[in-house]
């Protein structure tokens, strides 16, 4: 009970809108958290997973391949579109940190994911 409590407390959450990234950018914002290149559809979650140690990241696109997680778009490499950052807070701190390093996006949200 104490780790679930513990876990709920500590779980911090950021939200972008429509994000393009520099060429590689996306790249480099999971190798700065330490994070493996390679997502998983996961429709439960409405696009792409990319898990780390004590953070998860969703993007409705995937910056590497391009394809879009429903299929309907063309793809479009380096861009994320939503992106949904949940985890430990100082991981989520870095990981919008890295975001807005190398890439651009239209709004954020501090604090929920409210894109996705």
């Amino acid at each position: 009970m104490i780790k679930l409590k513990q876990l709920i407390t500590e779980t911090a959450k950021h939200g972008f809108d429509l994000t393009d990234f520099d060429r590689g950018g996306y790249q480099k914002v999971l190798k700065g958290l330490r994070i493996p290149p390679k997502a998983s559809l996961n429709p439960d979650m409405s696009g792409w997973v990319w898990k780390g140690n004590g953070i998860t990241i969703v993007t409705a696109n995937n910056p590497i391949t391009g394809d879009y997680y429903t299929g309907r778009r063309r793809n479009e490499k380096d861009y994320a579109s939503y992106i949904g950052i949940q985890g430990r807070s100082e991981l989520v701190m870095l990981a919008v940190k890295l975001i807005k390093q190398h890439g651009d996006y239209k709004d954020e949200s501090p604090g929920r994911r409210a894109y996705i």
